[in-house]
């Protein structure tokens, strides 16, 4: 055990000799500040579940909160678990945390660049949702439009993020392309926040929109066309889908002949 510890200090620098003057005694100890928060900030990482006082569990999903949740919490997750589980992803047994922050600096704590719905961290795989209403099952963010979508719906996105990293790694996960890792998630959610009917009409027509939310649109189109019209597994669609570009055109033309009379 001493000898652990001896590693360990030597690692994180806490047993080198004293600098001899004043200034570098200052740096070591600014160093070890930022050492000793640099861990903490891993630690609740790792087990966020210390800053959240209140929990739900169902159907291997458990939600975290830092108030008391609705009686409606649990209905929330048995939807977002049954979307999950309609996707060949889907891990029997696998257990999932929700953490529900309702704070904007406690979303950006764990997200630093705050962004979106929520979040999937990678290895620990813990969910982090900016706002959320259980009863309503409306998750918000702070676009200007496009800002809200079903709880459900985000749970199971988030879920199934880390579902793709289960099955391709951790480093082939975080390189997947957008379109095919943000497409396939709104495929098992099976919305996006974008109006599903303009949509369609922009994407057949060759429309652009500034809204991300509309990026994503496209991407679970182009996703849905590679497993419903083509047929491939995500395995498949992930070493043959080919030119993202290439795709897209493929897609508007399948949509334009869809709304053809």
């Amino acid at each position: 055990m001493k000898k652990t510890l001896a590693i360990l200090k030597r690692c994180l620098g806490f047993n080198r000799p004293e600098p001899k003057t004043p200034l570098g005694r200052h740096l070591r100890r600014a160093e070890r500040v930022l050492t000793v928060l640099a861990l903490l900030y891993a630690g609740l990482l790792i087990f966020p579940q210390v800053l959240f006082a209140y929990s739900v569990t169902a159907e291997g999903i458990t939600v975290y909160s830092r108030t008391p949740l609705p009686a409606e919490a649990s209905q929330r997750l048995k939807r977002a678990a049954a979307l999950v589980q309609k996707s060949e992803l889907a891990v029997p047994g696998r257990r999932e945390r929700v953490f529900v922050c309702n704070s904007p600096w406690l979303f950006q704590f764990f997200k630093p660049r705050a962004r979106g719905f929520a979040y999937s961290v990678p290895v620990t795989d813990n969910v982090f949702i900016a706002e959320a209403d259980f009863t309503t099952d409306v998750a918000r963010w702070s676009a200007p439009e496009y800002n809200t979508r079903s709880l459900s719906a985000v749970m199971a996105h988030e879920i199934t993020h880390g579902l793709i990293r289960h099955r391709l790694g951790v480093i082939r996960g975080i390189l997947l392309p957008d379109w095919l890792d943000e497409g396939y998630a709104d495929y098992v959610a099976r919305e996006s926040s974008f109006p599903e009917p303009e949509g369609l009409r922009r994407m057949a027509a060759g429309e652009r929109h500034p809204s991300p939310a509309y990026r994503y649109f496209e991407y679970r189109q182009m996703v849905r066309y590679l497993l419903e019209v083509k047929h491939l597994s995500f395995a498949q669609a992930v070493t043959k889908a080919g030119d993202a570009a290439a795709l897209e055109q493929e897609v508007r033309q399948w949509l334009r002949t869809r709304q053809s009379p």
